[in-house]
């Protein structure tokens, strides 16, 4: 009988510990002034996290970096280079479309609703097992950080959440109907540009065009700013004198925006790549800027895959619409449309036909 009473003393002691802990973690007693005189009060401690629902930076301008991370350690870091260009993982030149998007998203974004008490704790799950931290920089100093989850039961918002924040919010986009995790993206893949070369005639210090099977007609421009120009022979160096003036121009204009079709998938890359090295290239593009940073495009003829036929119903020794191209060791495909306007002899701008 004894023991049966230790043992319920000692269960109510341990209950009337935890009800004291619970309590002060949720009261606290605080000594007020009522007409002079001290009394002591209950009150309710106030939540250590504020109610945050300002998810909008409207200054995408000062915006210079935003860093995206998903569960599985996708990370994506865009850094901005100038007004127009961002990099991807500070080695790809990002894709603008996805960019301008992405921005937009970050200036415009509102509070459609707080998410019901009844759905905190599920969409609070969600967010830590599916959810996008999202990390805003403006002159390289941290501005803004949230977590981006999935849709909401309407289709029509985002759950959001943004850090030290006590409150899940449905965010929606004005104007825009859907859902906007994907705007957040984490695929390298999809981040990098499909641009072999993104230049403005007037950043462009210097061009290269060299044929390996044809190397009298390879020469290299130099761009003097104010339409002035010089152009020599390669590999001799030996000035040209009686270029056109215009088709120069010209040339160094079609360098502004010229894409590939696709990039090789990741396990074919080395194994092309090797093969490439050992032919020699159709051509040779290297556009130098004013910062003096190059980049260069080997252009490869490709297999005639589908067995395209001529006239005569032989089939083409290669693919006459495709090539491989290889830019910083990785292996494109691109088309011949987009690299015809590029691939300009030195007799096409030249005054008179020797070269």
């Amino acid at each position: 009988m004894k023991k049966n009473n230790v043992i319920l003393l000692i269960s109510f002691l341990v209950l009337l510990i935890v009800a004291v802990i619970l309590f002060f973690t949720r009261y606290e007693i605080k000594k007020i002034e009522d007409d002079g005189k001290s009394k002591l009060s209950i009150e309710q401690k106030k939540s250590t996290l504020n109610v945050l629902r300002d998810f909008a930076v409207q200054d995408t301008a000062a915006v210079d970096k935003i860093f995206l991370v998903d569960k599985e350690n996708n990370e994506i870091l865009l850094e901005r280079q100038n007004k127009d260009t961002w990099t991807v993982n500070e080695k790809y030149t990002a894709r603008k479309d996805l960019m301008d998007i992405l921005l937009e998203t970050i200036s415009r974004i509102d509070v459609a609703s707080p998410v019901p008490k009844a759905k905190q704790d599920y969409v609070l799950r969600d967010l830590a097992a599916n959810g996008i931290k999202c990390e805003i920089y403006q002159d390289d100093k941290l501005k803004k950080v949230y977590y981006i989850g999935g849709v909401t039961q309407n289709n029509t918002g985002t759950y959001m959440l943004i850090e030290n924040s006590a409150a899940v919010f449905e965010v929606f986009l004005p104007g825009f109907t859907g859902y906007l995790t994907t705007r957040y993206n984490t695929n390298l893949k999809e981040w990098r540009s499909r641009k072999a070369f993104l230049y403005d005639p007037d950043d462009i210090a210097e061009i290269e065009i060299k044929y390996p099977q044809n190397a009298d007609q390879s020469f290299r421009i130099k761009n003097l700013g104010l339409n002035d120009y010089t152009i020599e022979k390669i590999p001799s160096g030996k000035p040209v004198n009686d270029f056109d003036t215009i088709e120069v121009k010209m040339l160094i204009s079609r360098f502004k925006n010229v894409g590939f079709e696709y990039l090789l998938p990741s396990d074919e890359q080395a194994s092309k790549l090797d093969s490439l090295n050992g032919l020699q290239p159709v051509s040779i593009f290297r556009v130098t800027d004013n910062e003096q940073k190059t980049r260069e495009l080997k252009c490869y003829r490709r297999p005639n895959f589908k067995q395209l036929m001529d006239d005569n119903a032989n089939p083409y020794p290669y693919d006459i619409h495709r090539l491989y191209g290889v830019i910083n060791d990785e292996v494109v495909v691109m088309q011949y449309r987009t690299i015809d306007p590029l691939s300009v002899k030195l007799q096409d701008i030249k005054q008179n036909s020797e070269a």
